[in-house]
């Protein structure tokens, strides 16, 4: 997905996009005519909705109208690379529609940003009568929120709440039998550089497919050695997680059998039940369950029965 821009008239074609969904006028030079095409079709698409379908963005904030289906895509050009949630939210999207009503414009002309880096992405929405637009978001740099004629500041707030949506969608549903068996688990796959495509979603807890990375002992680190958990050892490992991982557990504690000269760096790749990728990098016994810029993350130290599995998948 490439940056967008809007264009008002280019090489003798004139589009007049005025209240959103309202009536979109393509002047064409075609015989001296005039043909009027509704925005309703200017924005249909039919069939199955993915992150793949060619789709417009919405023209401009707040919404007109408010969506019945949201899809949320990872941008593939993201300076931060991330794994977007699969599944269609349906139902109630007053929120989303709340948040991104109460953006504020960004400043006209250039902006002065941070070299900070963020997930980027596309919120795919499905209004009535087959109509569908995007609202593009970059939580990197500036954090600018874009629509074919403007741009907002607050991505990172549209993001947290598309994804709370998201959340409340699975709460009470069965996950689809599939969902869990999509992820690329090989070290090289989901370590690749420059940084793991973790999901936004989902909990370390409910892991239900596992494979443990690891590479030899500090000072001459090789490549991943991996090895597939078994299913077994997933339940007794997400068990002793959920019940373990705590915000005041000792950071600084590593617990380096023989101490910091046999370092050696273990991580777990899991999928949930929802297809959403975890990432659980640990250091000799410990281990971070979720990696936060804004708050302590929980750190997991393993119980002996948990670290007897973890020191058998590194032999």
């Amino acid at each position: 997905m490439t940056r967008r821009g809007y264009v008002a008239a280019s090489l003798g074609v004139l589009v007049l996009l005025g209240a959103a969904f309202g009536v979109v006028r393509e002047l064409r030079d075609r015989d001296d005519g005039l043909t009027t095409t509704s925005a309703s079709d200017y924005y249909r698409v039919d069939g199955e909705l993915t992150c793949d379908t060619g789709v417009r963005e919405v023209p401009t904030l707040p919404l007109e109208a408010e969506p019945v289906t949201m899809l949320v895509c990872a941008d593939p050009d993201s300076s931060t690379p991330w794994t977007a949630p699969a599944e269609l939210v349906e139902g109630d999207l007053s929120q989303l529609v709340n948040r991104l009503s109460s953006l504020e414009p960004a400043p006209d002309g250039d902006v002065a940003c941070t070299m900070q880096g963020g997930p980027a992405y596309d919120l795919v929405l499905r209004f009535s009568r087959g109509r569908v637009a995007k609202v593009h978001g970059d939580t990197g740099t500036c954090g600018f929120v874009t629509t074919a004629a403007g741009r907002w500041l607050g991505a990172s707030d549209v993001l947290d709440t598309a994804l709370a949506l998201v959340e409340r969608h699975r709460e009470g549903r069965t996950p689809p039998a599939s969902a869990s068996r999509t992820a690329d688990l090989s070290c090289g796959a989901a370590l690749a550089p420059p940084e793991p495509a973790r999901s936004l979603t989902g909990d370390a807890a409910d892991i239900v497919r596992m494979v443990s990375c690891w590479q030899p002992n500090a000072p001459e680190l090789g490549t991943w050695s991996e090895t597939v958990v078994p299913a077994r050892d997933v339940r007794v490992l997400t068990r002793d997680l959920a019940r373990r991982a705590s915000t005041s557990a000792d950071p600084r504690d590593l617990h380096c059998p023989g101490g910091l000269r046999r370092l050696y760096f273990q991580t777990l790749v899991g999928q949930t039940a929802w297809g959403d990728l975890i990432v659980i990098p640990g250091e000799c016994r410990r281990f971070y369950t979720a990696l936060t810029s804004d708050r302590p993350a929980p750190v997991w130290h393993p119980s002996p029965r948990a670290q007897r599995i973890l020191d058998r998948l590194r032999r």
